[in-house]
């Protein structure tokens, strides 16, 4: 039995398996997926801006224009020089800002205040008065006449140390005027009153402090495109305030001393005295800051034009300015312009 099954097995064929290579291409490709990149045809790195594709988009102009329409609209006319300037700043939120500015004042210098019961107090109304009187009445806006009826005028004497305080004088947008006693010497007499007050009420009739605070956006919009290229904020906000901000102040002085001057003209007072007031403004800034050397670097980086520039300014206004004083009546009816001026805005002195 043992043999049948022994030879029965030698009857297989019995082939050794040998392990056969099977060609790589018949197994399924394991492969990693590489994601694309984006290659810009400009050549430039894919997290690069492109601010030319942004200025020129469709929101950018319709902003852009927007702006433009905005900046046109509200462009209106300087009394007296009739300068077109950018205002969008409403008479209440003017008012507003003045009120806030107020506060601040009292706090810090209310323990300063000279009491209304001292004499220049009279005298400073009674300038004021007449400076008032013909702004009002000289005024070719009706909506700014009425607001400077409705003002709460009032009148504040700072009494400081004029080796530590320099003079100054300046009147808020709410009708509150602020005088330093260290600028008293100084004016000397009414006439030198007069050119200060007159230069102060200026600004508000030219509504500087409103153009003031309606270019800022701009200022903002200005210093935020010079820091994408720059990066410098320190270097753009010298080059604004170097070539803009500055500027712009120097200029304003300039047409408040224009407006000013004008406004002693027609108010009957005598006009040559601002000159003095000035000459004597520059000795004691000389004597305070001893003499400066580079002028036209020092105007550069201020907000009020050279002292020397204002005398020479008012001197070239003069001839002209003799002529709307002789057209007002000064010279002639004298006492009979005394109703005209017989108009109280300071029914009550308050703090």
């Amino acid at each position: 039995m043992f043999r049948s099954i022994i030879a029965a097995r030698s009857k297989i064929n019995w082939t050794p398996v040998v392990a056969r290579s099977v060609p790589r291409t018949q197994f399924p490709r394991l492969t990693i997926r590489q994601y694309a990149t984006y290659k810009r045809f400009d050549n430039r790195p894919p997290n690069s801006v492109n601010y030319w594709s942004i200025l020129t988009s469709r929101k950018t102009i319709y902003f852009l224009g927007g702006c433009a329409a905005f900046y046109v609209y509200n462009l209106n006319e300087a009394p007296f020089t009739h300068r077109y300037r950018f205002i969008w700043i409403p008479y209440w939120l003017e008012t507003k800002i003045g009120d806030y500015s107020y506060q601040q004042i009292m706090f810090q210098y209310g323990n300063a205040i000279v009491p209304h019961t001292n004499p220049l107090y009279g005298k400073i109304s009674g300038i004021m008065n007449k400076l008032l009187t013909v702004a009002i009445n000289n005024n070719d806006d009706p909506k700014q006449r009425e607001h400077l009826k409705s003002l709460d005028w009032s009148i504040n004497i700072i009494q400081v140390d004029p080796k530590t305080y320099p003079p100054n004088a300046f009147i808020l947008p709410n009708g509150k005027i602020f005088i330093f006693s260290s600028i008293l010497p100084i004016c000397y007499n009414d006439d030198g009153l007069a050119t200060v007050l007159s230069h102060e009420l200026s600004h508000q009739l030219a509504h500087h402090s409103s153009e003031q605070l309606s270019k800022q956006p701009i200022y903002i919009m200005l210093s935020t495109i010079l820091y994408t290229i720059t990066g410098i904020s320190w270097f753009n906000d010298l080059l604004i305030r170097g070539f803009l901000e500055m500027p712009a102040s120097r200029e304003m002085e300039s047409e408040a001393d224009r407006i000013g001057i004008e406004l002693m003209a027609r108010s009957c007072f005598n006009i040559k005295e601002s000159v003095k007031f000035w000459q004597r403004m520059n000795e004691a800034e000389q004597q305070m800051a001893g003499q400066f050397r580079g002028v036209a670097l020092q105007e550069f980086f201020s907000t009020h034009p050279a002292t020397s520039k204002r005398i020479h300014d008012i001197n070239q206004w003069l001839p002209d300015l003799e002529h709307i004083k002789e057209a007002s009546g000064c010279y002639e009816y004298q006492f009979g312009r005394f109703s005209e001026f017989n108009q109280n805005f300071f029914k009550k002195l308050i703090n």
